[in-house]
């Protein structure tokens, strides 16, 4: 069997004409994934298909620490436009319904309610524990106080999660596969 490969991830999002680093991702995957993948590339030629599947297996995991660090400083109603976005890119693909994209949305749009006045600072942290169906998500600022520390359950949860980084049209997933393919 191959050696496992690209269990841990390290990637930075530029945003903007300008390729200013907006969002760096820290991501461990803590399961069977990466022998899956490593099973997968190992003799195989890298292609649109193959890539899709890779991609699909990542979504697929069950165990992840992820954590997002902000580089830059922007509004709430921003960072709820790219959930809105990502959600609709969601279902779209059909990784998670329309009905749960909707819902997912909406939850967000209240828990993060709480960054209202201060938006999203540079050094400001969100982290996501993913086991099974459950997630737990921290929103820890630059000065590090815990801002959300909630538990939450659901397939369509942990669908939407990994899906947001693996799935079609993601701004990570590009960034995410070429680590896979150059290891």
């Amino acid at each position: 069997m191959p050696e496992a490969c690209c269990s841990r991830f390290d990637t930075v999002l530029e945003k903007t004409f300008l390729k200013i680093d907006a969002v760096r991702l820290e991501l461990s995957i803590m399961d069977e994934t990466p022998v899956q993948v490593a099973n997968l590339i190992a003799s195989s030629s890298r292609d649109d298909a193959l890539e899709d599947s890779v991609a699909a297996v990542y979504a697929g995991a069950e165990r992840a620490d992820l954590r997002l660090t902000f580089l830059v400083s922007f509004s709430l109603e921003r960072f709820l436009d790219g959930n809105r976005d990502s959600m609709k890119r969601l279902a779209k693909a059909n990784i998670v319904t329309e009905g749960e994209a909707a819902r997912l949305y909406l939850e967000n749009e209240r828990r993060f309610a709480i960054l209202d006045e201060s938006g999203i600072q540079e050094g400001d942290r969100l982290e996501h524990e993913l086991r099974g169906d459950t997630i737990i998500t921290r929103f820890v600022d630059a000065s590090g106080v815990t801002r959300l520390d909630e538990l939450r359950v659901g397939p369509e949860r942990r669908a939407a999660l990994l899906g947001s980084f693996f799935g079609p049209g993601s701004e990570f997933r590009d960034g995410l596969l070429d680590q896979v393919f150059e290891r």
